[in-house]
């Protein structure tokens, strides 16, 4: 084993016969970090864009459970429920319906949104990840979804 490497005196670096010197030079090691730094960052946009898709489906899972439960309010009582103010929190209309078998808040942590315009038809809808617009609110009953 002595004979294959030996320790050179100046560096402190191993030589291996048939390779030179072993080592990393600086820009070779700032290379390799840029790689790994670019391929996190990628995979952590990755994980972000299918974590906010996976929300985008429960809520829209949920929204369909509740309109079964308004449909079968709809069969019960021959209309829908009426929304207490402009817009109602689904939960408040349905629950003599569901009785605990439907989450409350949606994947983002707000309350799933009822307005029923008038006796034969409504609206339910998720606010989305912000509730500052409705351009990300989850309906899908929106064209697109």
């Amino acid at each position: 084993m002595k004979g294959n490497f030996q320790r050179l005196e100046c560096s402190g670096s191993w030589e291996f016969p048939g390779f030179g010197k072993c080592g990393f030079t600086l820009l070779e090691l700032l290379v390799v970090l840029l790689i790994i730094g670019i391929l996190i960052s990628l995979g952590a946009g990755g994980y972000a864009l299918a974590r906010r898709s996976a929300k985008e489906g429960q809520a829209k899972a949920d929204i369909e459970l509740f309109r079964n439960a308004l449909e079968e309010y709809r069969v019960e009582y021959g209309r829908y429920p009426p929304a207490v103010g402009p817009v109602a929190v689904v939960t408040n209309v349905l629950s003599p319906l569901v009785s605990g078998e439907l989450q409350a808040v949606d994947p983002w942590g707000r309350a799933y949104q009822y307005c029923s315009t008038n006796r034969f038809s409504y609206v339910i809808y998720s606010q989305g990840i912000d509730a500052e617009d409705d351009a990300d609110n989850i309906d899908p009953s929106r064209v697109g979804y």
